[in-house]
């Protein structure tokens, strides 16, 4: 099998691509800029230009497409909201109409929670869409664009709505990465009590990909892939003490208030179970537990 993953550098990408190429696929890793190590499964290209990008598919002429790529972080000013939007949508439309032009099997797209409107629930694949923050709205906007092609054009396109990942290898300036440091350090963690998030280990999200993959699924299905409950702040916090042995010094109220970060997110994930076989291997502690033996 050949494999195109876009983003094939970042968090997600990265783990995923690995992952592949020690299975025996044949990898090729989509980024927009060089990376520091250039690899010889590595092919530059800008996703937002349709020329370049079909280029790509002439090139690798894979079987399955994981599309991974978005610009880092919540962007706050016009030239970041743009770029996120037309990443997020334009980036997701040029790379469906060649993969669909080069008869790819299968189109793996992952998504976020972040275009969900908050519930006070677990939220299911059938909830609507009401983003808070200019990055959910850009990866809504990609979602909703993939879904109408897929179901108008029979491609075989289906999302993976991801919840908060973590694991080995994420951004050091997010979460969880934060309050490991301070495991380690002794240094104070700032921190914003109350606010709730659906934990998913990396790892678990690379099977759901690989599921996805291999599954005959419905064009346009989408499925929820997260821990299956809802962790707040300073539960996080407790359970990197119980993980570590180590005291966590918090500041609490020292975090700035973000949109999202208001919200109780909670995913439903029995249509993942029930359509892909899949469910989380790990716990949060033994994803924690993971993630701090294997530091950034």
């Amino acid at each position: 099998m050949r494999a195109l993953i876009t983003g094939g550098s970042g968090f997600v990408g990265g783990r995923l691509a690995a992952h592949l190429a020690v299975s025996g696929v044949e990898v090729t890793r989509v980024l927009r800029k060089p990376p520091a190590n250039q690899r010889p499964d590595t092919f530059l290209a800008d996703i937002r230009e349709f020329t370049a990008v079909r280029r790509v598919f002439q090139h690798a002429r894979p079987d399955v497409v994981f599309h991974c790529a978005m610009t880092y972080g919540h962007p706050t000013g016009a030239d970041d909201r743009l770029e996120s939007l037309s990443t997020s949508v334009i980036g997701t439309a040029n790379l469906a109409e060649a993969a669909a032009e080069a008869g790819v099997k299968r189109f793996v797209h992952l998504g976020s929670f972040l275009g969900y409107q908050p519930q006070v629930r677990a939220i299911t694949e059938s909830d609507p869409i009401g983003p808070l923050t200019p990055r959910g709205a850009a990866k809504a906007a990609a979602s909703l664009w993939l879904r109408q092609f897929a179901l108008a054009n029979a491609f075989p396109a289906v999302e993976l709505r991801i919840f908060s990942v973590y694991g080995p290898g994420e951004p050091p300036r997010r979460f969880i990465p934060s309050v490991l440091r301070a495991a380690r350090t002794g240094t104070i963690l700032p921190l914003l009590a109350g606010p709730s998030h659906d934990f998913v280990f990396v790892d678990d999200v690379v099977d759901a990909c690989l599921r996805a993959a291999s599954f005959n699924l419905t064009p346009g299905s989408v499925y929820n892939i997260a821990g299956g409950k809802a962790w707040k702040n300073e539960e996080v916090v407790e359970a990197a003490r119980d993980v570590t042995g180590r005291p966590i010094d918090v500041a609490v109220g020292a975090y700035p208030r973000k949109p999202a970060d208001e919200a109780f997110w909670l995913a439903d994930i029995s249509l993942a179970a029930e359509q892909l076989g899949w469910k989380p291997a790990h716990t949060f502690h033994g994803g924690l537990r993971e993630t701090f033996l294997c530091p950034n």
